[in-house]
């Protein structure tokens, strides 16, 4: 399949291109292939550069995502001054957050001999001197929040470099080149071809298309049961809804989702129970606009889509749009079971779930004791309750990164409003690390595309659990006895079996079959608007410029000469095309 590669600016495309300024540079950098991001490359020495990303489509504040090429310039005069030193050292000099989980223990991805490995080395993310202007009037967010996210702080910041090294030397092939990248790339493409390798699974598989984004690329769903079982039997199954790629640049959560879809389709004897009893219905792919011009968070209008789920806009965020009629038509006809969006998490070790947990079952009395909410009439757990199963299938799930309720900041997100508006209890958010594990000694080790995909299959089996009431009422009361003693502390007060709220089991099928009490967020605000661009911000996007006239980069490339790669005005002379390679 082969893809037009854009530029960030979809209305002025013909007019930018990407191209190496000195044919006779001992490495060329090359980002033109999907996913990719890299703006210019700046020669200090032949053996470091310094390398600016580009900003997100119609948005100025997400240098984040990176995937580039280099290679070695046969062609160059000066090969030699490698033979006396292989080392290449690259800064990224323009990210934005304050922190990530890149660094010399995790290290670098980087391709090269066939296969991804980590054999960069000296990493380093540190705050530099180049001033991240912002106008006065500007809702673009600067400063990060617990998570990571970059909150809403209006003052003029500082980015951060990331430089590492890496031996040239290693690579063997007669090509010699290598790509890097922000972490394992999932593209589009890469997605087509998981889905057309599937349609062997007839019995279990349905493919559909639930609409196209604004780039025009299809959005597909899977559609997971036995289709064996009689049409009664069909119409009786409750729904499993599963999106994921909602952030581009969160790639790592394709690899879970495709771990998870290999197994739900497999003959384990878990994954028969699943299709014998549910019907899943899986998004794999929310954003692929984002995805194939190599954005971090934004699709191709300049939208977080993970912040437009109280919106149905089919003119900026289609796939929300589409998620949301297809949760519509499927609540028409049969209960939905569960809901979870999958992410990649940039500051975070492991893998860890978002819920929804109402913040008013418990009120605080005195400096220690935390005492149930008179007016609460039923106190729940059973948004702990898959915690507590999957962690017990993965050993690397961290239940103390787990966030259990809505922060202010997170009410317009998939999770929430799926809770909300629908009702769907079990609603959350899987959030894996796009760096490393942390074991419980405190050693790191970098993830592996396997890894992931283990996530992925541990997230089945542990659905399997869930819908097992055995195993249900016993993950049930070891979060009772817990909250019991975290929440009451030292108060010898224990909680009544009458105060508890435990979902009636239909012991018919052996499924659970729930009749919660729902949470109230009808005093929750919803009008607060996201980050949108402002005139200032569209000006300059549509100029080809990514900070103001006084900003660092622009005085840094005044001298062109030092410039070895770049996007500039097609007037330079181009005949490249935006290709993807198959």
């Amino acid at each position: 399949m082969l893809f037009i590669k854009e530029p960030y600016d979809k209305d002025n495309a013909k007019n930018f291109i990407w191209k190496n300024y000195n044919d006779n540079n001992e490495i060329l950098f090359s980002s033109n292939f999907e996913s990719g991001n890299l703006r210019y490359a700046i020669k200090h020495n032949p053996n470091e550069y310094d390398l600016i990303l580009r900003p997100e489509t119609g948005c100025l504040r997400n240098y984040q995502w990176f995937y580039f090429m280099i290679k070695i310039n046969n062609k160059s005069n000066n090969l030699d001054v490698f033979n006396k030193n292989p080392i290449i050292k690259l800064n990224i000099i323009n990210l934005v957050k304050n922190k990530i989980i890149l660094n010399d223990k995790t290290r670098i991805l980087c391709y090269y001999n066939g296969q991804w490995s980590r054999d960069t080395s000296e990493v380093y993310y540190y705050p530099n001197e180049i001033p991240y202007l912002i106008e006065n009037n500007s809702s673009i967010n600067t400063n990060n929040d617990n998570n990571g996210n970059i909150a809403n702080n209006n003052k003029t910041l500082n980015f951060h470099t990331l430089t590492f090294s890496f031996d040239l030397s290693k690579i063997t092939t007669n090509q010699k080149y290598v790509y890097f990248s922000y972490c394992y790339p999932y593209t589009y493409t890469q997605l087509t071809e998981f889905l057309n390798s599937l349609k062997n699974y007839k019995d279990y598989l349905r493919m559909n298309i639930i609409g196209e984004t604004l780039d025009g690329v299809k959005i597909h769903m899977l559609i997971i049961t036995n289709f064996n079982d009689s049409l009664e039997t069909i119409g009786n199954k409750k729904a499993i809804i599963l999106t994921g790629r909602v952030h581009p640049g969160e790639s790592n959560s394709s690899y879970v989702i495709q771990g998870l879809i290999e197994f739900l389709l497999s003959n384990k004897h878990k994954a028969e129970y699943l299709r014998k009893h549910f019907i899943f219905k899986i998004i794999p792919m929310l954003n692929p606009d984002g995805v194939i011009r190599g954005n971090f968070r934004m699709n191709s209008a300049g939208k977080d889509l993970n912040r437009m789920w109280t919106e149905k806009n089919l003119e900026s965020s289609p796939s929300i749009f589409f998620c949301h009629k297809m949760i519509q038509k499927t609540l028409e006809c049969r209960n939905i079971f569960f809901f979870c969006d999958f992410h990649g998490h940039s500051n975070k070790h492991n893998f860890f779930l978002y819920s929804c947990k109402s913040k008013n079952d418990f009120i605080k009395i005195g400096n220690n004791n935390i005492i149930p909410n008179p007016n609460k009439k039923k106190l729940t757990f059973y948004e702990l309750i898959f915690q507590e199963i999957y962690s017990k299938e993965n050993i690397f799930f961290d239940k103390n990164s787990c966030i259990n309720k809505i922060l202010p900041s997170k009410i317009k997100t998939a999770r929430a409003v799926v809770k909300n508006k629908y009702r769907i209890d079990f609603s959350y958010c899987l959030e894996t690390s796009l760096g490393s594990i942390k074991t419980a000694d405190g050693e790191i080790i970098p993830f592996t595309i396997e890894q992931y995909k283990k996530i992925g299959i541990d997230f089945g089996i542990s659905l399997n659990k869930l819908s097992t009431p055995k195993i249900y009422y016993l993950s049930y009361n070891i979060i009772r006895n817990n909250e019991n003693k975290i929440k009451y502390g030292n108060n010898n007060k224990k909680i009544k079996s009458k105060d508890l709220f435990l979902p009636k089991i239909n012991l018919n099928n052996g499924l659970l079959n729930c009749n919660y009490n729902y949470y109230n967020y009808s005093k929750l605000n919803y009008s607060k608007g996201v980050h949108s661009v402002n005139n200032n911000e569209q000006n300059n996007i549509k100029n080809g410029n990514i900070m103001n006239k006084k900003s660092f980069f622009k005085n840094k490339i005044k001298d062109k000469s030092k410039i070895v790669f770049g996007f500039l005005s097609s007037k330079e002379k181009s005949n490249h095309q935006f290709k993807i390679n198959k």
